[in-house]
């Protein structure tokens, strides 16, 4: 079933800084941060095995989803929305393997959680307290995700502030753990005197478990629509490769070497900190407290900021319901994250990392196959780096979801597989549920809600109270538990402050979102609401003169087209009548030919009066001139008939619908009907029209419209070519003719090019930015109306969704490229590709 898409308004804005998108983009060494003491308690120094391969492969992958990024730069939700692009012709596997990829991420929070309610049970054993896991699991989940609802900005700058004692830590922990291993006389040595052997079912195995951090480090793509600088923030995905070799092998090193103490088994504080105190000292306790709470909560942020725009963007595309497209003022994506916070709710059912990372990690590993496979298959494109090695990396990977999944469990193997399916089911759920919140419209309606100050201060009153509330709450229990640690326990545990404060600061600005900042936001937009009204109203007359231009232009076209389609239709009839008469006449004339022929060798006459009437008429003459004329005028029916039919393909008034055409034919009818400006006069010179016709498939356009595009093109070339001719001298004409070029291509198996250009004297640069803009003209007063090459813009971007783009420099011409998809709906759910 075909899936209405999103409104065109319902869009993301770009609102986010270089920085903020470049914050997001560290996270897959967050992933390996969780993953590595579980390898490591599995398979000892033999997880490098695993992870060198892994490192080589993440780089090949960044930097192939760096090149995607930059074809999609309007895409959001990054690598799982690429894969639809690039299987756009299987639309129901697209949405599974987007899903799936989705689904990786959504654990995220969920391990996150987990973690971090270890990291307090772990601080309060020595003090023999425990607490409850599954609240604390659930209220870490939902914190992220409080914050998300409140709007997107909020998370990226709070994000930001996370960076430093998450990823800067690690890279600290990477890089001196390195040094003291390699300087240090306590060191055990850089390397290990040897590292274990690692069967190949093993090996497949954890390189299934692992793949999450390796082919996750690729979250800067995600927010590329977001960001005011999209190709600074795609600089992000190669930064991020590069540095993989230091944490993905520099940090296995140091686990391998330096966690060795017995009992570590797969806990990660336990095994960072052992790993730190010989070069951190008594500094690691609560470096790697900071480290893992900063990451947890790091991760999570990113998770709650990524996953919804992979909703997003499929919901855009009509791969999934509208519903999951509704934007607020804010940038928060409420139903995408709704769905998303119920599905990491999901997840901790399981309550183990292991199992949640291999149950995600199987829909994550499919995805990946997803895009290999879409890679392998798209080859030919410029923008696939490594075509042909996608198809090995499929193959291997293909052995190791098999192998290494079962080797974790059929049962989780077979929930990787079919989670996908459950949303996809959800998904068609809401499209059949007729509740109006689960449908796009009920979300606009509440999102295009005036936001206004209160006026009734009680309701500011309320908003004080809950304010001085929280506040006197978080004081009073924490005095509550200080007291009780230090009754209870008779000691003090100052690493568990790192914890609270950091969850403090997420509570405290969520806080803040939904209580201060929209009055904030209410009052700025109320003192800059009479500005924006100008600028709307501005905004609304522009858009009404240009609407008023097209529909004059259209009319005017239209009647063009009309006029122009009956006089071809008027012209046709007699010159048929005559043509088909001709054919006729010739026969007649032969016949009779020949029969005077007949007559003069059989009845032979020395008649004076019949030799006297030969001579006048000049007999010979007219025998052999009488078939030069009948065949003369066949050749100009036959040219009026050809003129008549380059006319009505012109024209094309009866295809009011999209049509499978020639564009070479199209072209062919405008040189045509120009040609009495193309050709030699004797007060100019001819235009040389060369033709560089490519092989190109039937193309799905308005014929008419494109033709007036073409006609449009050519007309203000040979403008260009006879104002520069009046002022060239004739042995400047001779030496460089005026010329027109023609080329046509084929860019891809989706998109077609048209290139005309002229050896003119060119444009400068002020009047090429302004040459589509509507009114603009250089010519002189009633010969332009500036209108021309405006509604070719307006054909080409909004009517056919393609692009057209002007090239010139003075004194060396111009040229215009015309890029149209071949196929109206290859791209009818997915965005223009962005310009290079």
């Amino acid at each position: 079933m075909e899936i209405d898409r999103v409104p065109f308004l319902n869009r993301l804005r770009r609102t986010m800084s270089s920085a903020e998108a470049w914050g997001f983009s560290v996270v897959g060494y967050l992933m390996w941060f969780t993953l590595a003491p579980l390898i490591q308690a599995e398979i000892g120094s033999a997880s490098l095995w695993v992870w060198i391969p892994g490192v080589i492969v993440g780089i090949l992958f960044n930097l192939q989803v760096q090149s995607l990024g930059e074809k999609y730069p309007d895409v959001s939700g990054g690598t799982p929305n690429y894969i639809t692009r690039l299987l756009h012709r299987y639309p129901a596997l697209s949405r599974y393997l987007g899903i799936a990829y989705y689904l990786g991420w959504v654990s995220f929070p969920a391990i996150n959680a987990i973690v971090l309610t270890n990291l307090i049970q772990f601080h309060l054993e020595p003090m023999g307290l425990n607490i409850p896991e599954k609240v604390f699991e659930i209220g870490f989940t939902a914190i992220a995700y409080f914050l998300a609802l409140s709007g997107t900005r909020a998370v990226a700058i709070l994000h930001l502030f996370f960076i430093f004692p998450s990823i800067g830590f690690l890279l600290l922990f990477c890089v001196q753990g390195l040094g003291w291993l390699a300087f240090s006389p306590q060191s055990p040595g850089l390397l290990p005197s040897s590292i274990d052997a690692i069967s190949v079912q093993d090996w497949l195995k954890w390189y299934l478990f692992a793949a999450y951090s390796f082919y996750g480090c690729d979250t800067a793509s995600s927010f590329v629509a977001d960001s005011v600088h999209p190709k600074d923030t795609l600089k992000a995905l190669s930064w991020v490769a590069w540095f993989m070799p230091l944490v993905f092998v520099g940090g296995p090193l140091v686990l391998v070497q330096l966690a060795t103490a017995a009992g570590l088994e797969g806990n990660l504080y336990g095994n960072f900190l052992a790993a730190a105190k010989p070069f951190w000292g008594d500094a690691a306790p609560a470096l790697v407290t900071l480290l893992v709470a900063a990451s947890c909560l790091l991760g999570s942020a990113t998770s709650v900021c990524n996953t919804p725009r992979i909703l997003f963007q499929l919901a855009q595309d009509g791969l999934l319901s509208p519903v999951f497209g509704a934007v607020s003022r804010r940038g928060s994506l409420e139903p995408a994250l709704l769905l998303t916070f119920i599905c990491s709710l999901g997840f901790l059912v399981w309550g183990n990392t292991t199992r949640i990372v291999v149950v995600s990690g199987v829909s994550f590993f499919i995805s990946i196959m997803g895009l290999h496979l879409g890679l392998w298959m798209q080859r030919n494109d410029p923008v696939v780096r490594w075509g042909r090695l996608s198809l090995a990396l499929l193959v291997v990977e293909f052995i190791s979801l098999v192998v290494g999944g079962f080797a974790w469990g059929w049962m989780d193997f077979g929930l990787g597989l079919l989670l996908p399916l459950v949303v996809i089911a959800i998904d068609a759920a809401i499209l059949r549920i007729r509740w109006a919140s689960l449908h796009l419209p009920w979300w606009d309606r509440l999102h295009t809600k005036p936001v206004t100050p209160p006026k009734n201060e009680y309701f500011v009153v309320l908003q004080v109270g809950i304010l001085i509330a929280l506040i006197c709450g978080t004081a009073t229990i924490s005095w509550l538990i200080r007291s009780r640690l230090r009754v209870e326990a008779g000691t003090n545990n100052p690493y568990l402050l790192i914890i609270v404060l950091m969850t403090l600061a997420f509570v405290g600005v969520a806080i803040a979102c939904w209580t201060t900042l929209p009055q904030v936001a209410a009052i700025e937009e109320l003192a800059i609401s009479s500005t924006a009204q100008a600028k709307e109203l501005e905004t609304t007359l522009n858009e009404l003169k240009k609407a008023q231009m097209q529909v004059i232009q259209s009319e005017k076209m239209s009647s063009l087209g009309q006029l122009v389609a009956g006089i071809a239709h008027e012209i046709n009839n007699p010159v048929n009548f005559i043509h088909g008469n001709l054919t006729h006449l010739e026969e007649y004339t032969q016949n009779l030919l020949r029969m005077i022929e007949l007559y003069q060798q059989r009845h032979p006459s020395n008649d004076p009066d019949v030799q006297a009437m030969a001579e006048e008429i000049d007999l010979e003459f007219v025998t052999e001139d009488i078939q030069k004329i009948v065949s003369s005028m066949k050749v100009g029916t036959e040219r009026i008939r050809g003129i008549v039919v380059s006319l009505r393909n012109f024209s094309r008034m009866d295809e009011a619908d999209f049509k499978d055409v020639d564009i070479h034919e199209g072209i062919e009818s405008t040189l045509l009907i120009l040609q009495h400006r193309i050709k030699d006069r004797s007060d100019r010179r001819a235009v040389v029209v060369i033709k560089d016709y490519g092989k190109l498939p039937k193309v799905e356009c308005f014929p008419g419209q494109l033709n007036q595009v073409f006609m449009n093109i050519l007309v203000n070339a040979l403008d260009a070519l006879e104002d520069m001719n009046t002022k060239r001298s004739y042995q400047e004409l001779k030496d460089t003719p005026p010329q027109i070029t023609i080329r046509t291509s084929a860019i891809d198996n989706q998109w077609v090019e048209v290139a005309i250009a002229d050896n003119g004297m060119g444009m400068p640069d002020p009047v090429k930015q302004r040459i589509f803009d509507p009114f603009f003209t250089t010519k002189p007063i009633g010969k332009g109306t500036g209108l021309g090459m405006s509604i070719s813009y307006h054909i080409i971007t909004e009517k056919h969704r393609g692009k057209i783009k002007c090239f010139s420099t003075p004194g060396s011409g111009t040229k215009f490229v015309i890029e149209i998809p071949i196929r109206q709906q290859t791209i009818s759910a997915f965005p223009i590709p962005a310009e290079s």
